[in-house]
């Protein structure tokens, strides 16, 4: 099957794919976003992550992949995506579901007050994702996906921590040695 890439960034950019895909067994870079939804049967979408939360939206007849970190979140990268969804492919919101994989956990994630307040601005408060000078990206991305009118049963966040598993691969644990984690993303036919 063909697959797609995006080049990831740590933007709130989100592109759509439709068209004629690469050849079986290729891949393809489809240029700066970190965020791609096709609703073409048969074409894979792939994100790479390290610390920063891979997320999959699917719905009838469309899928999206998404590479969440706190830029990109804090940017309003998942209501984007739920947005451009609805108006493109119109497919409601309340009718995706969505699955927000292994990123760093708060236990390994200090930051400073300027990205508090920078998340807080999507959602209009620090309650549920902020405690102590840390941030809970996954209970941070449950919020914005409800927000964005997705369901709470439609959302499930995976547990984990990756710097605290040796079985992901995690920047903050590894430095610039560390691998990637591939999510992928496919529209059967």
């Amino acid at each position: 099957m063909p697959l797609l890439v995006p080049i990831q960034r740590h933007t709130a950019i989100v592109a759509t794919f439709s068209g004629t895909p690469p050849a079986p067994g290729e891949a393809r870079e489809v240029g700066i976003c970190d965020a791609l939804i096709t609703a073409e049967p048969g074409v894979a979408l792939a994100v790479r992550t390290a610390d920063c939360l891979p997320i999959v939206l699917a719905g009838p007849g469309v899928v999206a992949v998404i590479h969440a970190g706190w830029r990109g979140l804090a940017q309003g990268i998942l209501g984007k995506t739920v947005r451009l969804v609805s108006a493109q492919f119109g497919v409601a919101p309340a009718a995706l579901r969505a699955v927000v994989g292994v990123g760093v956990g708060p236990c390994h994630y200090p930051v400073g007050g300027e990205v508090i307040e920078a998340l807080a601005r999507v959602v209009g408060q620090r309650d549920g994702f902020a405690a102590a000078g840390r941030v809970d990206l996954g209970s941070f991305a449950r919020q914005a996906l409800a927000q964005s009118g997705l369901g709470e049963e439609s959302i499930e966040v995976l547990p984990g921590c990756t710097a605290c598993s040796p079985t992901f691969h995690s920047y903050r644990r590894d430095g610039a040695n560390a691998g990637r984690q591939w999510t992928f993303a496919l529209l059967r036919s």
